[in-house]
């Protein structure tokens, strides 16, 4: 595929989804079925291509994991025999969708946490994609994920941590560029004219072009929450850290930085596998209900997409419709 791509790369609840919608005014290409919104959450959409997107949540239930996974992985976890399938499911819409197009785009934040195995994909369909970082506080990212999943902030900060530490290592000398949601929001034409320049490429249609199209997508109110990072004397090691790995992606971000330094980087990572090290009985215990998990739901989303399950929509409209089995 001779075709531009980026992917873009995020936390969940950080503005991947607001910079995805944003592209098609750019002129570019989403894929044909793309998930949809919900009230109070991401109303205008996802702008996640959905058969991509459910096939990144069913390679890590192959793993007997999830995105929200705060277990380590097994080591070269990415080379497994299990994933193959999944593999070429991604390649099938990847040829499918986007062979075609001038120039596409993926977001999905499960990607943050299958990067290797991504790596992997793009290099068998020779693809030389482009990756765009979207960096949001991790405060305000624990906000929305407590509104919407009840998280605790120490589970919400190691996510944080977990994928941009992992997407900002497993992209190191690949065409990157990082951008924070809050200057999007602000000044979209100035912000994608920046990912041009960085990633030294041109969208089919240009920001200055796409300004009021621009504009009419993106609004504060998309921002649910905004807040100050936390800085105070009680502050747990995950939150420390957040904020020392926040600093430095958003410096660079908006130009207070030249470049990342990799050495403090990779101590960080190191830092937050520290935190990782969990009792051996509770790393089991963890991977059995993993396992279960897994299981349930890569049966459920068979069930989801059967012949059967299909054909039994209008009943179960009736049902919902009458209050009663019908």
């Amino acid at each position: 595929m001779n075709n531009s791509s980026l992917i873009i790369l995020g936390m969940h609840r950080s503005g991947t989804s607001a910079t995805a919608g944003m592209l098609r005014c750019l002129g570019v290409e989403l894929g044909k079925k793309l998930y949809a919104g919900h009230a109070h959450i991401n109303a205008k959409g996802y702008f996640e291509h959905s058969d991509i997107a459910d096939t990144n949540d069913e390679a890590l239930l192959a793993l007997n994991s999830a995105w929200d996974d705060i277990l380590k992985k097994s080591s070269n976890w990415w080379e497994s025999e299990d994933l193959e399938h999944y593999a070429k499911k991604i390649r099938h819409y990847l040829r499918r969708d986007f062979s075609d197009t001038t120039m596409w785009a993926v977001k999905d934040p499960r990607i943050c946490r299958l990067l290797p195995w991504w790596l992997n994909i793009l290099t068998e369909e020779k693809i030389k994609a482009k990756f765009v970082f979207v960096i949001r506080p991790p405060e305000e990212v624990y906000l929305s994920l407590k509104r919407r999943n009840g998280f605790s902030k120490e589970k919400s900060y190691l996510l944080w941590l977990l994928h941009y530490l992992e997407a900002e290592y497993w992209t190191r000398g690949l065409s990157r560029t990082f951008v924070t949601f809050d200057n999007l929001v602000s000044d979209p034409v100035y912000e994608f004219s920046k990912i041009e320049h960085d990633l030294n490429f041109n969208f089919p249609i240009s920001p200055s072009k796409a300004e009021t199209c621009l504009k009419q997508f993106i609004s504060k109110d998309l921002i649910h929450h905004n807040t100050l990072l936390l800085n105070n004397d009680e502050q747990s090691k995950l939150v420390e850290y957040a904020i020392v790995l926040y600093n430095e992606l958003s410096s660079l971000a908006k130009g207070s930085q030249n470049k990342l330094d990799p050495v403090n980087l990779d101590k960080l990572r190191s830092q937050v596998e520290a935190l990782q090290q969990f009792p051996p009985l509770l790393v089991e215990q963890l991977l059995g209900i993993n396992k279960i998990r897994s299981n349930l739901q890569l049966t459920m989303n068979k069930i989801m997409r059967s012949r059967s399950w299909m054909m039994g929509k209008p009943v179960r409209f009736l049902e919902r419709l009458l209050g009663k089995d019908v």
